[in-house]
């Protein structure tokens, strides 16, 4: 893998790197889009890519299937790893349940339609191949880390604790830790290293060749203030940013408190400090409930929207209708309506009686005055 990617670099293409993406499928692919790829052109995810957000599943397959993304182990995978039982079963590990794993596997019973069987396989297979992703990519003049290095450490030396887990110790070091290449990594959110939310963060030391000694790309996909994912060139350090997605925005859509803080509080607070999507709610079937919902109302609406053109479903009473055209599936029929009978009405609307007045100067007097006029007629209707 790190000799492809030298030699891509080599020959003048492309690598880029993404922060962490937690799930939020519909914007990471907004963002490719923006990337404009060439066939030669390749993108590192630097881990994390599940968890917290709406749409963990279909990411994995998304990226599994790509063959221009490569990804890199994170902290989340690893927790998600320890799922993975010595016979080879599938059994939850709690620890990773409480730091987002809930939502990761709402949404592989989400994407098996409820099956919990076949979310477990789904979830067995797919967390065997996390398991082989490296947990850092060196090549000539980067480093490529999900958490980053522990500068008291020599860097031959450091093992998942300090790739995957590593904070302050990292990014708070005074001099670079490899003198010859930039670190890309994710992890800790851009806020932490002081820069603004939804920015890519770059250290203020700089190597011999005034490149920045690390660059941090977790800009927070779900950071409530300027929420997006963020790519990088490692070469031009051009960057590009794709706001997260109205669909991917769970954390607006369980916000409690939105807009009633004090200056100066917390942006976002959800039920119970809740920070995972909520298809974390019992493990994804609050949201097949609510899909099957708004699907039993859209094809209500399409089968209105049919009717009117003459398309409607076979009923089960024709006799306002006559059929004359079948579909080749089954599903529908091209009818045309029987014209409404012709009824004769049984009395006219309104009142059943109905007076005619004669007009002043006929020698009568008008109904107003309190008497009735003798040429006043009563017609039943």
């Amino acid at each position: 893998m790190e000799a492809d990617l030298q030699s891509r670099l080599d020959d003048g293409h492309r690598v880029i790197v993404v922060g962490d993406l937690h799930g939020h499928f519909a914007t990471f692919r907004a963002l490719l889009h923006r990337l404009k790829l060439k066939p030669d052109d390749r993108v590192v995810c630097l881990g994390d890519m599940i968890d917290r957000g709406p749409n963990s599943a279909e990411l994995v397959a998304f990226v599994r299937s790509h063959p221009q993304l490569i990804c890199i182990k994170g902290n989340h995978e690893q927790m998600a790893i320890q799922s993975i039982q010595a016979d080879g079963s599938f059994q939850a590990w709690q620890p990773w349940m409480k730091r987002g794993g809930k939502s990761t596997f709402g949404s592989y019973i989400v994407a098996a339609q409820g099956d919990l069987w076949k979310a477990r396989r789904a979830m067995l297979h797919d967390f065997m191949w996390l398991d082989t992703l490296p947990t850092q990519i060196v090549l000539d003049h980067i480093r490529l880390v999900h958490a980053g290095y522990d500068p008291r450490m020599p860097l031959d030396m450091q093992g998942e604790k300090e790739l995957l887990w590593i904070r302050k110790a990292w990014h708070q070091h005074e001099t670079p830790v490899d003198p010859h290449r930039t670190v890309f990594f994710g992890h800790t959110t851009t806020t932490k290293l002081g820069d603004a939310a939804g920015e890519v963060a770059h250290s203020p030391m700089q190597l011999s060749d005034g490149r920045p000694a690390w660059v941090g790309l977790d800009v927070g996909a779900y950071n409530h203030v300027s929420p997006c994912l963020a790519a990088v060139d490692v070469v031009t350090m051009h960057s590009t940013k794709q706001p997260t997605l109205k669909c991917d925005r769970w954390f607006e859509r369980i916000d409690e408190g939105r807009g009633r803080q004090k200056k100066g509080a917390k942006v976002w607070r959800g039920r119970g400090n809740k920070k995972e999507a909520e298809v974390g709610d019992s493990f994804g079937l609050n949201t097949l409930k609510m899909r099957a919902r708004t699907f039993r109302t859209s094809a209500l609406r399409a089968r209105r929207a049919l009717e009117e053109v003459g398309i409607t479903f076979p009923a089960t009473d024709d006799s306002s209708m006559n059929q004359t055209t079948d579909s080749s599936d089954g599903n529908f029929s091209v009818v045309h309506r029987k014209a409404p009978e012709q009824r004769t009405p049984s009395g006219a609307r309104g009142p059943t009686t109905f007076r005619f007045y004669a007009k002043k100067g006929t020698g009568t007097k008008h109904p107003l005055n309190g008497k009735a006029s003798s040429s006043q007629r009563s017609i039943n209707a």
